[in-house]
């Protein structure tokens, strides 16, 4: 038996790393062969098993006896007190002595270290443990390596930081001055962008990141990240996005990540401009929540744009206006709008004329061509989200607003735990005082429009319902343990759903499944709500009707497909046409689907869009899921198989604490 706190050897590859020390516990990781962990505990369980709960980087888990192996590590002492030169140009520091270990530090080239003690893994690679005065760690062998890392000659050091004694601008609106050189130190002052200010000290942390002291006036000095600055001013042009919705990246080309979006009148101050690889020329710009993105020159202009906006809707405010079956006046008039009714805007045209005309679909249903200038009286509809309040529920955290009409509001998820929410918004009020689990919340404008945007604390997340008298945010930690999730099994009663070649029900394999996922969720410390736990006949409407009456965090449709013989694979289906939560449901179909799949081991036949109407009339996150095709000989036996039934129970809950374990 290994002792705890020795170091152990894997044996055999691909071995599961489990939750629990026994097989039915769920895999958080394989491990190869030779991998070095440490034990930190030990069980035998009730089928007299020993298991082992072992340590590898920041990972920990039970791996059974028969994997587990001592370590003969070979462990030279170190001459005491030995101080040794680092010849890499930037070489990790880690919590332990292999590469899988997280990094807790960065060495620099020529930087000397104090090394109290070596280790030699089981790959036969050698580490260095030194102290940094701060903290301890474990550097590999070739970061002491003079041949492959010749040294910089001394004083030959290069840095970007500005001199002391020079000046620098800011190039933030909002930059903050703070007592210390890092984040978590209070605030003394926010420079606006272009600020001058002076360099009187330099500090560089161990892992590279240089801060500035400067003297904002003679009596306030204080820290600024260095690369929150430049040495030149910057651009300070305004810009007005001219696309419906444009894409705001990390860098300046369409190959880089989309950071946030923004719509159609939208003010950008820009900081910086730079030919991208596309020989367009990309703008550096600060959003209206002050990050740094980057936005090609072909969807802004430098002057602002005064048109309506795509997708709002309008109360037209005059007598007698023409709708027109083409963008000019010499089209014939489809209708003649009502004062006082209500129109869409679906487009713009800028005709041969150079007169601007608006796409308008009216409150009879006919689309048509207004001129602009017959615009004037058009009144944007009013969309308001009123007097906020936090609620207590269940247990459950809840930000409300209410709704001063029934209008539909439209959201999107951003990076950094940012809740995006839009759809023609024209008044929003914030709520006051500290909300657990939201940093911040928001508000933006964009013309007459408004949106809203709430930052999540790092570890929560939010579950969202659109009612006609108000929006309720459920604000939710990680993890699957405290949601609540129903579980639809397919048909039932009178319906038999799809019958397979050997007569099996799909109704028959769907409960069963069903009743499987239960038991799989309430592992995990979540409560299931079933529509149906026996063979009774549910109409469609009454399914749903259970997930919109409830507060629930997400609603799976349990079916098994059926075309032809051939037809194989497993499918996750999702609608966003008319479900509100149409983007949760993607991104919940797209985790059960990878997870599904990789415990069934079945033909993957995607996540796709459709419209059935367990998903499509429901107000919760919602998929329909097809395990297999009953249709298909082969699969049919699967299906009728209570191990398949168990494997798809497994995978699809993975797939369930995959999705609420990220934003």
């Amino acid at each position: 038996m290994i002792q705890t706190g020795k170091n152990a050897l894997i044996t055999e590859n691909n071995v599961n790393v489990r939750k629990g020390a026994t097989t039915s516990y769920q895999v958080v990781t394989k491990l190869s062969k030779n991998t070095v962990v440490k034990v930190i505990d030990s069980f035998t369980n009730s089928t007299g098993e020993l298991w082992y709960r072992i340590e590898v980087g920041s990972v920990k888990g039970w791996v059974i006896q028969d994997y587990v192996a001592p370590s003969n590590d070979d462990k030279p002492a170190p001459p005491s007190t030995e101080v040794k030169t680092i010849y890499a140009a930037k070489a990790p520091v880690r919590k332990g002595a292999t590469n899988s270990y997280s990094i807790v530090s960065y060495v620099y080239q020529n930087q000397k270290v104090t090394i109290i003690d070596t280790f030699k893994n089981a790959a036969g690679e050698t580490w260095y443990r030194a102290d940094l005065g701060s903290l301890k760690g474990w550097i590999h062998q070739d970061a002491f390596d003079s041949t492959a890392n010749p040294p910089s000659p001394p004083g030959s050091e290069t840095t970007d930081l500005p001199d002391i004694g020079s000046y620098v601008y800011s190039g933030q609106n909002g930059l903050d001055v703070r007592k210390g050189a890092t984040t978590s130190y209070a605030s003394v002052y926010k420079l606006s962008l272009n600020q001058k200010v002076k360099v009187i000290d330099h500090f560089t942390h161990t892992d590279g990141t240089a801060w500035l002291r400067v003297e904002v006036n003679s009596s306030l000095a204080g820290w600024i990240p260095a690369d929150s600055v430049s040495t030149s001013e910057s651009l300070n042009l305004d810009l007005y996005v001219t696309a419906d919705v444009a894409n705001l990246r990390s860098g300046p080309s369409t190959s880089y990540s989309i950071l946030d979006q923004a719509t159609k009148g939208s003010l950008l101050k820009a900081v910086k401009s730079e030919k991208g690889s596309d020989g367009h020329v990309w703008y550096q710009v600060l959003t209206s929540s002050n990050q740094l993105a980057w936005i090609s020159e072909t969807i802004v202009s430098t002057q602002e744009q005064t048109g309506y906006s795509v997708g709002s809707k309008y109360i037209v405010g005059a007598a007698n206006i023409n709708l027109r079956s083409g963008a000019s006046t010499q089209y014939k008039v489809a209708e003649v709008l009502k004062k006082g009714t209500t129109v869409t805007i679906l487009g713009e045209f800028k005709n041969s004329l150079g007169q601007q005309w608006y796409n308008i679909l009216s409150s009879s249903g006919k689309k048509g061509w207004v001129l602009s200038s017959d615009m004037a009286s058009f009144q944007l509809v009013s969309k308001k989200l009123l007097s906020p309040t936090v609620t207590t529920s269940g247990g459950d955290q809840y930000l409300n607003w209410k709704k001063a009409s029934n209008f539909s509001v439209s959201y999107t998820t951003l990076s950094s735990n940012r809740l995006k929410l839009t759809g023609g918004l024209t008044d929003v009020e914030l709520p006051s005082g500290k909300i657990p689990g939201i940093q911040s919340v928001e508000t933006f404008a964009s013309g007459a429009e408004k949106s809203v945007v709430l930052t999540f604390e790092p570890g929560y997340s939010f579950t969202m319902r659109n009612y006609n008298d108000k929006l309720s945010i459920k604000i939710v930690p990680f993890g699957l343990k405290g949601k609540t999730i129903i579980i639809d099994a397919g048909h039932g009663g009178k319906d038999s759903g799809a019958v397979g070649p050997t007569g099996i029900k799909e109704k028959n394999v769907v409960l069963s499944t069903a009743l499987a996922l239960k038991e799989e969720i309430e592992k995990y410390g979540a409560t299931v709500i079933m529509t149906r736990s026996t063979d009774v006949f549910l109409e469609l409407s009454e399914r749903t009707d259970i997930a919109n009456r409830s507060s629930a965090d997400a609603f799976i449709s349990v079916h098994a497909d059926s075309f032809s013989s051939s037809s194989n694979g497993s499918t996750t289906y999702y609608n966003s046409t008319v479900n509100f939560n149409g983007p949760r449901s993607k991104t919940l179909g797209s985790a059960v689907q990878k997870n599904m799949i990789s415990s069934l081991s079945t033909y993957n036949r995607g996540v796709k869009e459709q419209n059935f109407y367990v998903n499509r009339m429901n107000d919760l996150p919602s998929i329909l899921v097809e395990l297999a095709f009953i249709s298909n000989p082969k699969e049919e036996k699967l299906l009728n198989s209570s191990d398949f039934r168990k494997k798809a129970a497994v995978g699809i809950t993975n797939g369930l604490e995959e999705y609420f374990n990220n934003f």
